[in-house]
């Protein structure tokens, strides 16, 4: 073998060396990119929930004065409640303190929301609105009492 091929041979080594050289570093470069790209992803997402939990906390709390202040409906009150709750914690939701708002959402099921009671006729209306006040009789004091409750807790866990 001639020095020329020798050399021609070391040189096209060189080159293919150099060429893997460069395509690792832009594999390195595209994997930390990706990285950066993912982790500025979870902390947006991070926020959102935060936000999205912080909402749901302010929501609870204002529902709550709304109770203890007479402003609301108990079983309106208690649907948005139930439903806030199982958002926010599934088991806080299903908590002794709590299970009211689950019992009446429950007990109010099968009673027509929004546009549907809107359509509903006069007797209709009546009936469920009937069953509506003797809900809101019987469980007053448990829902005014899981109304406080909620002023008292500590979501700090959900921040």
């Amino acid at each position: 073998m001639s020095d020329t091929t020798l050399y021609i041979l070391i040189a096209v080594n060189l080159i293919i060396v150099a060429g893997l050289v460069v395509y690792i570093v832009r594999l390195l470069q595209q994997q930390k990119q990706k990285r950066l790209d993912a982790e500025v992803k979870l902390q947006k997402m991070a926020v959102e929930v935060s936000q999205h939990r912080l909402h749901l906390i302010e929501s609870l709390q204002v529902i709550s004065r709304a109770i203890l202040n007479e402003e609301i409906p108990l079983t309106e009150a208690s649907i948005r409640c139930k439903v806030l709750l199982d958002n926010l914690d599934p088991l806080l939701a299903q908590s002794e303190t709590y299970i009211v708002f689950n019992e009446i959402f429950e007990q109010t099921k099968h009673i027509p929301r929004l546009a549907a009671w809107k359509a509903l006729k006069g007797p209709e209306k009546l009936e469920f609105t009937a069953h509506m006040e003797t809900l809101e009789s019987d469980y007053n004091d448990q829902v005014v009492t899981a109304a406080r409750s909620l002023l008292a807790q500590d979501f700090n866990r959900y921040h």
